[in-house]
């Protein structure tokens, strides 16, 4: 059964890892991710190549957002500013985090 622990919470992102299967979950809106270690470390680094404003566009509603593809060419992710912004830096603070965690261990 899952341990979980939670990493980081910046408004509506928030992430935690289990502590025997190490899987993490990113938690946004109505949104669950689940990455294996590696996976997350992938996501990170696919969020940190794209600028917000180099890759955002508006969307019916009059409200530019970006879209993130998953590894599932049928589904994809959409964030505003404020949102890409704060998943990001979750992302960041859990991966120290999770660098502590592991030092414990």
């Amino acid at each position: 059964m899952c341990d979980i622990k939670t990493l980081s919470k910046k408004n509506t992102a928030q992430i935690s890892h289990c502590m025997h299967c190490q899987t993490v979950f990113i938690w946004h809106n109505n949104l669950l991710l689940n990455f294996s270690p590696q996976d997350f470390q992938f996501f990170r680094e696919t969020m940190n190549r794209q600028a917000f404003v180099d890759c955002c566009m508006v969307f019916p509603d009059g409200e530019e957002r970006v879209i993130i593809h998953a590894p599932c060419k049928d589904i994809s992710f959409t964030f505003t500013h404020d949102e890409f912004e704060d998943l990001r830096d979750a992302i960041d603070e859990a991966l120290l985090l999770q660098q502590v965690y592991e030092l414990i261990r």
